[in-house]
């Protein structure tokens, strides 16, 4: 699949999902009013019986991993206390990251955010992974963390884990979404990809069981933050076979490394999408280093 087809697809499919978002909303509003309070206050009228109110779905807890805190140094993810520590500014970067995507999932409702670089090497799953341990660390809400870059996983190895099930599994051979994810050595903080490239991503992502995945979540732990890596927008389709299910795309660039002229061709390819900002790896500023927004 070429990228001018991928967008032809992901422009149909965004179509589609607003197009419907409307008659969900009645049907949901639909489906209230005959359980709970609705449909008490409904027999109080003199309706007639109506049914009980549908019981809360029970989840079992996840699996646990643990994160190895050398693989964690090597690959700059922070970690420990002493990776902290030693890495201030790095860390007080992320910070700041952190306040201005939370700010803006507040006031624009967001649940799903992508990042995306132009190319390889510019450093999107180190941000996206010590982004979602800063985040999960407020203990404010769940995050999580979602590596859908199959062709070339990462994240589980930046922190050292060998995970008992792929992420693969759930979209290949139907395994149970609470058996592809599993919550971390970080309150908070829940994670699911791969260790091995994975053959066919594009067309696995393209499928309902992507959207099930994150409807899942969404109910499994309303109000939480999902966060998906995803691969370069230009090198690859999967980024924008996945952003029309995002609310948001976050452009991760790498000074000395990503040319102007490709982050200018990721930027016009994403349009017909949400770019929420751009972030800035290796920055010689040091005071903005970290984080640059639209």
């Amino acid at each position: 699949m070429t990228i001018q087809d991928a967008l032809e697809r992901a422009k149909l499919l965004r179509k589609t999902r607003e197009g419907s978002s409307s008659g969900r909303a009645e049907r949901a509003q639909a489906a209230r009013e005959e359980t709970g309070v609705f449909a008490i206050a409904r027999q109080a009228e003199g309706a007639g019986p109506v049914a009980a109110p549908v019981p809360a779905v029970e989840y079992r807890d996840l699996e646990r991993v643990e994160f190895d805190a050398e693989a964690c140094l090597r690959h700059k993810i922070l970690f420990t206390s002493e990776q902290l520590e030693r890495s201030a500014q790095a860390a007080a970067s992320y910070r700041l990251m952190r306040s201005r995507v939370l700010h803006r999932f507040k006031g624009s409702n967001w649940s799903c955010i992508g990042v995306t670089s132009p190319g390889s090497g510019e450093g999107k799953t180190v941000t996206i992974v010590n982004l979602a341990i800063s985040i999960a660390r407020e203990k404010q809400r769940m995050v999580y963390l979602l590596d859908l870059d199959m062709r070339n996983p990462s994240a589980f190895e930046s922190v050292g884990v060998q995970p008992a099930r792929a992420l693969s599994q759930f979209f290949e051979e139907g395994a149970s979404p609470e058996s592809v994810l599993f919550s971390t050595s970080v309150e908070n903080l829940v994670i699911a990809g791969n260790r091995d490239a994975v053959q066919g991503a594009s067309e696995l992502l393209a499928t309902p069981r992507l959207d099930e995945l994150i409807q899942y979540i969404k109910l499994r732990s309303p109000g939480a933050l999902i966060l998906a890596d995803l691969p370069p927008v230009l090198s690859t389709d999967e980024a924008l076979v996945v952003a029309p299910r995002m609310d948001a795309m976050f452009i991760v660039v790498s000074e000395g490394i990503t040319r102007r002229d490709s982050l200018t061709k990721a930027v016009d390819v994403l349009g017909d999408f949400s770019v929420a900002g751009i972030i800035m790896n290796r920055s010689s500023d040091v005071a903005q280093a970290g984080y640059y927004g639209y």
